[in-house]
């Protein structure tokens, strides 16, 4: 027991690596080549991290036993698959409307490698290095303090007049206001989560933290103005407050005022955006709007799908396979030509691995739900935002998926529902030699 307490060597370092590796998501950004292969510094930290860990299952004296999820491997494998088969419908090149040559094959693969192969190797030895709840909730904070600097960030180019779109909402170094908010809202949610649970006591840095990276989250999701990402946070405390009401008669008094003021602060957002511009865009079905856009979207992307509903059309060709069949479908010009993802992250599994892949997410999603942990909530909200968005598609939004998913994972195997556990529920996995047999997800304390 004291030595799972105190992790040492190169377990120790793997371990290390896992709970700082949230501050390395934004670090796709930075691009370089290795022997004339592109690669982003946050594949290669994934790439050294998977090295090391492999390295710890050769050492047979600091062995310990690899902890069984065969069901959330079982769908990560059939993700995988799916991507794979994919591949093997991607033409070597395709033509584009405006007579460019697009190299869809080599592009295929760069996904493959960076938005799948990259982040599913992180959640094997995410979840087989950490071994206690503790470990656990250490990696989230740390997932919600990269997600405050990375807002903190936006606010500091904004300083300079960068970082902002032509219609003044705040991106940061994001492409777009949409993808900083696909960032912040599931670090958000875990944040409140540990705000309304947290307890008195001696944790008060904790306390203080908690209320400050909130303070910090809040408004630079609402000045992304990212209506989606608002909605799916709404949406999943609602989900949270009536799960809270269902299981727990003694808190149902509070969980029904907590709805209360949900819907009150929802009504003071609606009622501060009914005159702005973009809210105006968003009510127009008639011009050319960011709704109309989605619907030719969506119109295009259920062809997309009835043509290609086995294997999908393989990583992310959406924008090149969507050039050159929207005019087709839509019987005119699109209205916008550069449109990355289907903005629906259902559809995007669909498309990028096959109908395995969507059923990949259908059953992540019912494993998930099999017991309830706190990070459910930010799992709750990339699922809620996926109908308007693709949270996952990705380099870092993949691995922010991974993160939450591996969490929710181990809390089932290790630990407890609650955000504010005491440290005697922090079940720990020993470290076992590899003679010794240990009972399938039956853990000591």
């Amino acid at each position: 027991m004291n030595e799972a307490k105190k992790p040492e060597g190169l377990i120790g370092i793997v371990r290390g690596l896992v709970t700082l590796s949230p501050l390395f998501f934004p670090a796709y950004l930075l691009r370089l080549k290795v022997g004339g292969v592109p690669f982003t510094v946050l594949e290669i930290y994934t790439y050294v991290l998977f090295g090391l860990w492999v390295l710890t299952l050769f050492r047979p004296k600091k062995f310990y036993y690899l902890l069984p999820l065969p069901g959330y491997f079982f769908w990560a494998a059939i993700l995988f698959l799916g991507v794979c088969l994919g591949l093997l419908n991607v033409p070597a090149s395709m033509l584009l409307p405006d007579g460019s040559v697009f190299h869809s094959l080599p592009a295929a693969l760069g996904i493959w490698k960076g938005w799948v192969l990259a982040p599913l190797l992180y959640f094997v030895v995410l979840t087989q290095s950490l071994t206690n709840a503790t470990q656990i909730k250490t990696l989230l904070r740390i997932f919600v303090y990269s997600a405050v600097l990375v807002a903190l960030a936006a606010y500091g180019m904004s300083l300079f007049g960068y970082g902002i779109t032509y219609d003044l909402r705040l991106a940061g170094f994001y492409e777009s206001a949409n993808y900083l908010a696909l960032v912040l809202a599931p670090a958000l949610l875990l944040n409140i989560v540990w705000v309304f649970e947290r307890q008195g006591g001696a944790r008060r840095v904790h306390h203080f933290l908690d209320t400050a990276t909130l303070t910090v989250l809040l408004h630079a999701l609402f000045f992304t103005q990212s209506y989606a990402a608002i909605l799916s946070v709404f949406g999943a405390l609602f989900l949270y407050a009536l799960y809270v009401m269902l299981q727990n008669r003694a808190r149902m008094a509070r969980a029904a005022l907590g709805t209360l003021v949900l819907l009150a602060t929802l009504a003071v957002i609606v009622f501060s955006q009914l005159h702005t511009p973009k809210f105006q865009q968003f009510l127009d079905v008639r011009n050319r709007s960011s709704t109309t856009v989605r619907f030719e979207i969506y119109r295009t992307t259920w062809h997309l799908i009835e043509k290609n509903w086995l294997w999908g059309i393989g990583p992310g060709l959406y924008q090149a396979n969507y050039q050159t069949t929207a005019p087709e479908v839509l019987g005119h010009a699109p209205m916008e030509w550069n449109i990355p993802h289907p903005h629906n992250l259902y559809f995007a599994f669909w498309l990028n691995a096959g109908l395995l892949g969507l059923l990949a997410l259908l059953g992540f999603v019912w494993l998930a739900h099999r017991q309830f942990t706190y990070p459910m909530l930010a799992f709750w909200g990339i699922l809620l935002h996926g109908f308007f968005d693709t949270p996952f598609w990705k380099n870092d939004l993949a691995m922010i998926f991974w993160l939450i998913l591996g969490a929710i994972a181990l809390l089932q195997s290790y630990g407890t529902h609650s955000a504010s556990h005491k440290k005697t529920q922090a079940r720990v996995r020993p470290r076992r030699r590899a003679s010794q047999r240990a009972p399938a997800e039956t853990p000591v304390t």
